[in-house]
């Protein structure tokens, strides 16, 4: 559950889900950006990327859902290196 709360964290910028839900979450401008998740190459970026401006999360296409998991956890874990901020 921690891991989900740093990946909530780390995606959006915030530390929790606005009261009327996902479909009102504001990126930093102010401004209703959906949450939305962007496929990306695995082999130009190996582990998740963050836009925590447009609430968004570029996932490369992971050959199994166990590799995935590793890579978002290690991702969150090492948020300075794992994760590319933009």
């Amino acid at each position: 559950m921690f891991v989900n709360f740093l990946l909530l964290c780390t995606i959006a910028g915030t530390a929790g889900v606005p009261s009327r839900g996902f479909s009102v979450l504001q990126g930093n401008d102010g401004n209703i950006r959906k949450f939305s998740i962007h496929g990306v190459d695995a082999s130009q970026y190996p582990f998740p990327r963050s836009h925590t401006c447009f609430n968004r999360i570029d996932l490369p296409d992971y050959k199994s859902k166990e590799e995935l998991h590793e890579r978002l956890k290690i991702a969150v874990s090492t948020s300075a290196t794992g994760f590319d901020m933009e």
